[in-house]
């Protein structure tokens, strides 16, 4: 099941939503943000929905502080007021993913918050597989540095072999160096 946190000011919104979306999706509603960061902090969940016009936060406000500690969540602003500004905000300081207008289509809120699981599923594997690629990289690299040194004191190849085989594992772990940042 998908793990969806919604956090609106309104409570009947949150009656509806949960009674709309519970059977498809492990739903966590809350009409605080404090709550709905412990909800966060407690629990793997891959989608967040805010409202954006709430009394003590925007929810880009409430995106902008998640950041840093929930990057991977997908975000989705919800809201009943057609504000420019607040679109504009929510892509370039909240990252959303989907700008929603109240009431929403069910329908089409379920596929959206499918499709926003989808990325967040294609975002951890392709992190966790960065992360695993770049533990082999390191590891080839130190083990290329020992094969290297047990080259230098092998007595069984010659000079010239001695120096071919090091000059190509240097180069090896040259072509294994991740780049620098400009």
């Amino acid at each position: 099941m998908i793990n969806v946190l919604y956090l609106d000011d309104e409570e009947h919104n949150l009656t509806s939503f949960r009674a709309a979306f519970r059977r498809d999706f492990t739903v966590f509603v809350t009409t605080e943000p404090s709550e709905a960061l412990s909800i966060l902090r407690d629990h793997p969940i891959e989608v967040v929905i805010s409202d954006q016009k709430m009394p003590s936060i925007s929810g880009v406000e409430f995106f902008e502080l998640i950041m840093p500690d929930y990057p991977n969540p997908v975000r989705m602003l919800l809201t009943g007021h057609a504000d420019i500004d607040a679109v504009i905000d929510a892509i370039n300081k909240g990252r959303i993913y989907k700008y929603i207008s109240k009431p929403w289509n069910e329908a089409e809120l379920r596929k959206l918050v499918e499709e926003a699981s989808y990325l967040y599923k294609t975002r951890t594997e392709s992190e966790a597989q960065a992360t695993d690629y770049s533990i082999k990289l390191y590891s080839s690299q130190e083990k290329l540095a020992v094969l290297s040194k047990d080259l230098a004191s092998c007595d069984e190849l010659s000079e010239d072999s001695r120096k071919a085989y090091s000059q190509r594992i240097d180069e090896l772990i040259e072509m294994l160096e991740v780049p620098k940042m400009l």
